[in-house]
């Protein structure tokens, strides 16, 4: 009996084992994972029969575990916003006071900016430089923030470097950092981008992201000046999460046949499907509690965009 070739079949035989093993636990995962493309093709033909144009490539197959998370604003968060990017100490910050900006914004002035936060929607934060802004019109700062997104968006110029954008981002990214504990899981991705050559200033717009995905309603406007930035205003939370939950979650073809039962005539309006992926939405828990809920973002070639909790497939009034 030839034992070298006995062994050499054995070898073969358990490599082979192995790469059945290994496929089967691939293909598993897969099909755990994923939703299958059969079902998916199943869903593009009934939804086209009600009138809901959608591509089967253009539905998300990965099932989604995004957690839900639970934050909550304080007066020490927001204190905390002055005494990191002014610098001021302790100290200082207890002889701060306000000015009350109509509707019920507070104006604090310390360093080097003026910070601005809403008592009605906390989220809305402005930390500005003092040479940047009015004092005598900071009334006005909100519309002139969304006329400075507007315009951005519609001039953003052709043939911008992509060393230009990651310059911006390195920027922003020490200026947040400021803030020393601000939860590690947040960040933020360039939405828009534009140079003003005549002033030197770069006009970023960002969307804040929770691991990796965009919080829907968190976008800010900045102005970046000799790698500074002077203007930040928009959505965003700095602050921690205090807990995090796992639930069951409906997948992207569950939430199109949702969107097609709630809104129906919304979809036979705007055309074919024309992106949809999972972001955060924001759910009010109690005066200064919230949740960010995964929710799936449903776009339309029209430019209408519609968005549905993952958890209960209701959709969310902006």
């Amino acid at each position: 009996m030839n034992t070298k070739n006995t062994k050499t079949i054995i070898i073969i035989l358990l490599i082979i084992a192995n790469i059945f093993f290994i496929y089967n636990r691939i293909d598993l995962r897969e099909k755990t994972e994923n939703i299958s493309s059969e079902m998916v093709d199943d869903a593009v033909n009934i939804l086209r029969k009600s009138g809901f144009v959608a591509d089967s490539d253009k539905i998300p197959v990965k099932k989604p575990s995004n957690p839900i998370y639970e934050g909550i604003y304080s007066d020490y968060m927001f204190d905390n916003i002055v005494k990191y990017f002014s610098g001021v100490s302790d100290d200082d910050l207890k002889e701060l006071g306000y000015m009350v900006v109509p509707p019920s914004d507070r104006s604090y002035v310390a360093g080097e900016y003026r910070f601005i936060f809403s008592q009605i929607d906390y989220f809305k934060i402005s930390i500005i430089e003092k040479s940047y802004i009015d004092p005598d019109n900071i009334v006005s700062l909100e519309e002139e923030t969304q006329i400075k997104t507007k315009m951005l968006l519609e001039n953003v110029k052709t043939g911008i470097q992509k060393n230009d954008i990651k310059k911006a981002e390195n920027i922003i990214r020490d200026f947040l950092r400021k803030y020393k504990t601000q939860d590690i899981k947040l960040g933020f991705e360039v939405v828009g981008f534009s140079y003003d050559n005549n002033k030197n200033t770069e006009r970023v717009l960002i969307n804040q992201t929770v691991d990796g995905l965009p919080v829907g309603s968190h976008t800010v406007y900045i102005e970046i000046q000799n790698d500074e930035v002077k203007y930040f205003s928009g959505k965003w939370y700095f602050g921690e999460f205090v807990e995090m939950y796992k639930m069951p979650l409906l997948d992207s073809v569950n939430i199109l046949f949702k969107c097609l039962q709630i809104d129906g005539s919304t979809v036979q309006e705007n055309g074919d499907l024309k992106e949809m992926y999972p972001e955060y939405s924001v759910i009010q828990h109690d005066t200064k509690m919230f949740f960010l809920t995964p929710s799936w973002r449903i776009e339309f070639e029209s430019g209408v965009s519609l968005s549905y909790n993952m958890i209960t497939g209701v959709k969310k009034i902006n």
